[in-house]
């Protein structure tokens, strides 16, 4: 559970976190290795000195006590002589250890030292299982225990007569003090500190301008992806290394020529299709007008070949109603061309309640509909196009007033208020209102509830609204009427 929460959270660090925490991390296991390794080569090394240095030693007094009783019966009656236990004394004095000696049952009998039995040190017989280990051995025994907080190894061997047969045990006991080997570990652990602070530093040193550098080129491409966009010009990312990054870039390049071939047809085709959209409508709008006009024509032709004595008020007529047909067609052509141009807006400081009451004044005084209005005194200053205001609440106060069927008294009202986020026009009126499914439309170029008409005046207030940097919604029921918010982001006047 530990080592899955911490891989969890190595995980979520940054890229940079995660390279500093890997080389102090391996820095500071490789300094662990290496010390435990040391320690245990330096222990291993000072038990093999010691047991190598004390078959040494117990070679050499084995060799010694051998040529002293060479001359000897072979009984232990020369053991129990005072030149044998001088002799004793000769040889650990020589090796500085000490010499213990044990008959053939492992009782004690002679020794250099009282001092290691006085203690408890080593004990005063030999047991038999020890005593078979030896035989077993061939005659030389190593063993080991912990006295004084030391460890104490001892050798046992047989001292053999003059026939090769043994008559006697030889123990050496040895204290193995590591206390110089100790402080050559020490010493030696303290000079690997010293040598994996400094690189330490350096690994930290290393991993800040290495993570740096990946991580910046990492956060150059990252950027560059995501400012892609296919309404403008995507720059490719200069590399020349063949690293990973390298082949990151490469593919990040290729896609943005690929993005850039795409956006380019997509543009094409977006254009065609308008085109095609607007020829359609163009061409609808236009053969509406024609149809009427072209009977008019034939109906007078008609009048004239027939000889109808009311000729000259049907040509009135016919004149009338062709004024109005090509006042209808400069009409169309006027609002295809406002769309299709949609001049970049001139912006200055406006008081809504200025605009609004200017507008309303062409309105008001109709007999079909009431027109009221509620403006706040405290003034409402925007940042936009004047006309373009104007031009919205003229479209909004004229559907207004078309929504509303010729049996019911039309009722719009207007208000102006302001919150925190800004100013907001509300335009209302009591027409038929429009269906759930075709509000989603209602903004759409082609779009119109009208029997005549190009469609497009809702869709020029959108665009004059997003030109003001606002928003406009609509909210609607059917038989009750409608609604249409516009929300403008106030301009606080430098002072």
């Amino acid at each position: 559970m530990a080592t899955f929460a911490f891989v969890s959270i190595f995980e979520n660090m940054s890229l940079r976190k995660r390279i500093y925490f890997s080389i102090v991390g391996m820095t500071l296991l490789s300094f662990l290795i290496i010390g435990t390794a040391t320690i245990f080569y330096t222990k291993t090394e000072n038990e093999k000195y010691h047991r190598d240095r004390l078959a040494r030693k117990e070679r050499a007094v084995e060799v010694a006590l051998n040529y002293y009783l060479k001359d000897s019966d072979g009984d232990l009656n020369s053991f129990y002589t005072k030149d044998f236990h001088d002799k004793i004394i000769e040889l650990a004095d020589i090796h500085a250890l000490e010499l213990n000696l044990f008959d053939l049952e492992g009782k004690w009998f002679s020794s250099s030292n009282f001092e290691y039995f006085d203690l408890g040190i080593l004990p005063d017989s030999i047991s038999k299982s020890t005593l078979k280990d030896l035989k077993e051995e061939g005659g030389h025994l190593l063993t080991s225990k912990v006295a004084k907080g030391e460890e104490l190894i001892y050798s046992l061997a047989y001292v053999l007569n003059q026939s090769g047969e043994p008559v006697a045990i030889m123990n050496i006991p040895y204290f193995t003090s590591d206390e110089l080997s100790r402080e050559e570990t020490e010493e030696f652990l303290l000079a690997l500190v010293e040598v994996y602070t400094i690189l330490l530093i350096a690994g930290l040193i290393l991993a800040y301008y290495l993570s740096n550098s990946i991580t910046k080129n990492l956060i150059t491409v990252t950027k560059k992806i995501n400012s892609l966009s296919l309404s403008e010009t995507n720059q490719e990312i200069p590399w020349n290394g063949k690293d990973e990054i390298g082949s990151l870039v490469d593919a990040y390049n290729q896609k943005v020529r690929e993005l850039e071939i795409n956006a380019q047809k997509l543009a094409q085709s977006e254009r065609q299709s308008a085109w095609r959209e607007m020829a359609k409508q163009v061409a609808h709008e236009i053969k509406n007008p024609l149809t009427p006009m072209l009977l008019q024509v034939q109906q007078l032709e008609r009048s004239w070949k027939d000889g109808k004595e009311d000729f000259g008020e049907r040509l009135q007529k016919f004149k009338q109603t062709m004024a109005e047909q090509i006042e209808t067609l400069s009409r169309i052509a006027s609002e295809f061309s406002s769309f299709a141009k949609m001049p970049a807006p001139k912006k200055s400081e406006i008081i809504l309640q200025e605009s609004i009451e200017k507008v309303v004044h062409l309105f008001a005084g109709s007999d079909s509909y009431k027109l009221t209005w509620e403006l706040p005194e405290k003034p409402c200053n925007i940042y936009a196009d004047k006309d373009h205001i104007s031009r919205i609440l003229n479209n909004l106060i004229t559907n207004a007033t078309q929504a509303v069927p010729a049996d019911k008294k039309g009722e719009i009202e207007i208000e102006l208020s302001e919150n925190a986020h800004g100013a907001i026009i509300s335009v209302t009126d009591n027409g038929v209102g429009i269906p759930k499914e075709q509000l989603n439309e209602i903004f759409e170029p082609n779009f119109t509830t009208k029997s005549s008409g190009t469609g497009l005046g809702l869709a020029m207030v959108k665009s004059m609204v997003e030109l003001a940097n606002g928003e406009i919604e609509i909210v609607s029921k059917v038989g009750f009427g409608t609604t249409f918010i516009i929300h403008l982001p106030l301009h606080k006047s430098e002072t």
